[in-house]
């Protein structure tokens, strides 16, 4: 190991830990990119299908592709009774990311494969993942709610199909196209926690459904999946755009960081944000929600002069969503459901290594101590 001090490795930021050609985030010039595909680019012209079809496989699909790929997802998307069952059985107060990881252990132990698995073993429980997530997070939602699930429909597409489950009302074409681009443009992140997590636990030889467990609890963790939902509940603190600069001098004052503000690694702009406010714009519009945009975009500017921070990617998702009918505590789960492709896809690549991960910590604790009988310790 080479030499350093703790503060050299505390948060292991822009250490590199391995090669992947998943994804490309670029911090110097804000660019990131699936497989070389500019994500901004995917998110404007593809579909979260095509999308993930990508990940996956490194290449888009063929029209026929696409189709048998839509096709085998479909197949994948309807509850077997027997998770219905334990959903069913969970108390209305139940965290959604709890109940997500508690189903696909469920799913895990009905699926389970040989590990390590053979590719088409882990493609199998991959392609499950992709279909079934969405259903289980939407189905959860409308049980807890006391209202009867809603289910998936084949002839919708992934984005629709989930909004459809989710309210119970038939999603407009641009809502739906809206959500589509959010599931694309945050597929993938290259190496974030939940993905680190994923591969860690691949490496080790687990199955699909094991290192996306292992995901899941990352993701879980308010410092990596809570960004949106911090937005969010700073949107509705704040109210109205005239309270925005008031609301920011007490945060500086209290040292307390504003949510959806300064990424960990882009050093400038997020290169999702600018899409991402669009769409807010739009469908904030659409469903009635102009004031909740008037005080993203005001945050965005003071921030942005009083701090020099940019937003991250979670921040317009949390209005978007918002007027999506997406309720707040939902939103990690909708992370969940957005990154699917993109742990399968890491999950995949670090198969092919057949290397354990296993790096080393710099200690910084006392050195040559010698033992002491219990009798002789005070």
């Amino acid at each position: 190991m080479s030499a350093g001090t703790a503060s050299d490795v505390r948060g292991l930021d822009n250490v590199i830990a391995l090669a992947s050609s998943v994804c490309r985030l670029s911090a110097e010039d804000g660019r990131l990119a699936y497989h070389g595909y500019d994500v901004r680019e995917l998110g404007e012209r593809s579909t979260a299908e095509e999308t993930s079809y990508l990940l996956l496989h490194g290449e888009l699909p063929t029209g026929t592709e696409l189709r048998l790929f839509t096709a085998e997802l479909r197949d994948r998307q309807k509850l077997p009774p027997t998770l219905l069952k334990v959903l069913k059985g969970f108390p209305p107060t139940a965290d959604p990311m709890t109940v997500l990881r508690a189903a696909l252990a469920v799913l895990a132990a009905e699926h389970a494969v040989p590990v390590p698995p053979a590719t088409e073993q882990a493609m199998q429980q991959g392609l499950l993942l992709l279909g079934m997530t969405p259903t289980i997070v939407a189905v959860w939602h409308r049980m807890r709610s006391g209202q009867r699930p809603v289910g998936p429909r084949k002839g919708r597409s992934a984005a629709a199909n989930f909004l459809a489950m989710v309210t119970g009302v038939e999603p407009v074409a641009e809502a739906a196209r809206a959500f589509d681009t959010a599931l694309i443009v945050r597929a993938d992140n290259e190496l974030n926690p939940s993905t680190f997590a994923a591969r860690v636990t691949a490496a080790t030889g687990a199955d699909v459904f094991g290192c996306v467990l292992a995901g899941l609890s990352a993701l879980a963790g308010p410092r990596h999946g809570w960004h949106t939902r911090n937005v969010m509940a700073a949107l509705d603190e704040i109210g109205v755009p005239e309270q925005v600069e008031d609301w920011v001098r007490q945060r500086v004052a209290l040292q307390k960081p504003v949510a959806g503000f300064g990424h960990v690694v882009y050093q400038g702009a997020d290169p999702r944000t600018e899409l991402l406010r669009q769409l807010a714009e739009q469908q904030c519009q659409r469903a009635g929600m102009w004031p909740l945009f008037r005080v993203a975009r005001e945050l965005e500017t003071v921030v942005g002069r009083e701090l020099g921070q940019h937003p991250i990617v979670d921040f317009y998702l949390a209005p978007l969503y918002r007027s999506l009918g997406l309720p707040t505590d939902l939103f990690t789960a909708v992370f969940a459901v957005s990154r699917m492709p993109g742990w399968v896809a890491h999950v995949m690549e670090q198969y092919r290594d057949e290397k354990l991960l296993r790096p080393r910590a710099l200690y910084v604790g006392p050195a040559d101590r010698a033992y002491r009988q219990l009798r002789g310790r005070r």
